[in-house]
C-alpha cells in the first residue's frame, strides 16, 4: 500500500522518469518511486508538470493537491477511472437503502463526538464538559434530527478557547491551521472513495449540489478530532509556516484505533472505506462497519 506524502515548494519542474517522479531543482535531482507515494502537494506556484506524469500520477490513483497563494488546496486531480469494478459499485452505491443510510450517519456522528470527548481528555478538560459530549453522543437520533453534532461542536471548542470564538472566524491563525488540514484529510478521503469505485458527490447525509465530493465531506466527520488534536496541543504560532503546513500534512501518518488495531489515518481511511462498502452490500450489517477512534490516537511522534 502506498504511504509517502510529498510536499513540493521552491521546485523546476516535476516529472517522470520510468516509474518514478523525478523532482528538479538546479542542477539538483531526485527521484521517487511512484508506487510509493500515496499523496503528492504541490504549493509552488511556478513549478512545471509534464502531462505524462499527470497521467502516470492518475494511472497509480495518487492524490494530487494543488494549493494556492494563501498556501490552502485550491484544487486536486483524480482519477477519472479508479477501480476495475467501477460501475458496478456506482449503481450498487446509487441503491443504498435509506435506511442503512440514517443508521451510517448516526454511528458516524456519534464516533466524532466521541472521539471530540477523547481529545478533551487528553487535554485535562474538566469532566463535567467532557460527561455532557458523552450524554450527546447518546442522544443522536435518526439522520441527527435535533442537531447533537452542533451541540457537541459549541461546547467541544468553547472548552479550548473563549466564548468569542466561532470556527469561521478567518482571522485566527488556529482556524486557518483548521482548515488546511481538514482540507488534507478531505482530500485523503476523496481519492480513496474513487480507487474505491465509488462515487465522490453522492453523498449519504452531505447532499450538496455544488459539492463534488459530498460523501468525503460524510466520512471526514470522525477523523476531525485527529487534527484537532494537533492544532490544540501545537498551536501555531504564526500563520501558516511551512514548518507547520508540513507537520499537518504528516498527520495522514498519525495513529488511530480502528478494527481493534493502531493504524495510520491513510490505512484507517481504506478501511473504513471498505468496511462502509461491506457494510451496504450485507443490506446494513452493523458488525462489518469499522469507524476510526481516537482512543489511544497519536499525533506527535511524526
Amino acid at each position: 500500500m502506498s504511504w509517502r506524502v510529498v510536499h513540493v515548494t521552491n521546485i523546476d519542474q516535476l516529472s517522470l522518469h520510468l516509474d518514478n517522479l523525478q523532482v528538479k531543482r538546479g542542477d539538483e535531482e531526485l527521484k521517487i518511486p511512484l508506487s510509493d507515494i500515496f499523496s503528492l502537494i504541490i504549493e509552488d506556484l511556478t513549478c512545471k508538470l509534464t502531462s505524462r506524469l499527470i497521467v502516470e500520477l492518475s494511472k497509480h490513483n495518487i492524490l494530487v493537491i494543488l494549493c494556492g497563494q494563501d498556501h490552502l488546496p485550491e484544487a486536486q486531480i483524480i482519477p477519472v477511472s479508479g477501480h476495475f469494478g467501477q460501475h458496478k459499485r456506482m449503481l450498487q452505491q446509487l441503491n443504498w437503502s435509506e435506511d442503512n443510510q440514517q443508521v451510517l450517519w448516526q454511528k458516524i456522528i456519534r464516533q466524532k463526538i466521541y472521539n471530540q470527548s477523547r481529545v478533551m481528555e487528553r487535554s485535562h478538560i474538566e469532566q463535567a464538559r467532557v460527561n455532557r459530549l458523552f450524554n450527546l453522543m447518546t442522544e443522536v437520533e435518526d439522520w441527527d434530527i435535533h442537531n447533537a453534532e452542533a451541540q457537541a461542536a459549541k461546547i467541544y471548542f468553547n472548552s479550548f478557547f473563549d466564548e468569542t470564538y466561532h470556527r469561521g472566524d478567518r482571522d485566527r491563525i488556529e482556524n486557518a491551521a483548521l482548515n488546511y488540514g481538514y482540507a488534507v484529510l478531505h482530500a485523503a478521503i476523496g481519492r480513496t472513495i474513487v480507487a474505491k469505485g465509488l462515487l465522490p458527490n453522492v453523498g449519504v447525509f452531505h447532499r450538496g449540489e455544488r459539492n463534488p465530493f459530498n460523501l468525503a465531506s460524510d466520512l471526514i466527520e470522525p477523523l476531525r478530532p485527529v487534527i484537532d488534536a494537533y492544532v490544540l496541543e501545537s498551536p501555531p504560532e504564526d500563520y501558516l509556516t511551512k514548518e507547520y503546513r508540513v507537520k499537518l500534512i504528516n498527520l495522514l501518518h498519525a495513529t488511530v484505533l480502528i478494527g481493534g488495531k493502531k493504524q495510520t489515518v491513510i490505512r484507517a481511511i481504506d478501511m473504513f472505506i471498505s468496511s462502509l462498502i461491506n457494510y451496504f452490500d450485507a443490506n446494513g450489517d452493523e458488525n462489518l462497519l469499522k469507524l476510526p477512534s481516537a482512543e489511544k490516537m497519536v499525533v506527535h511522534e511524526l
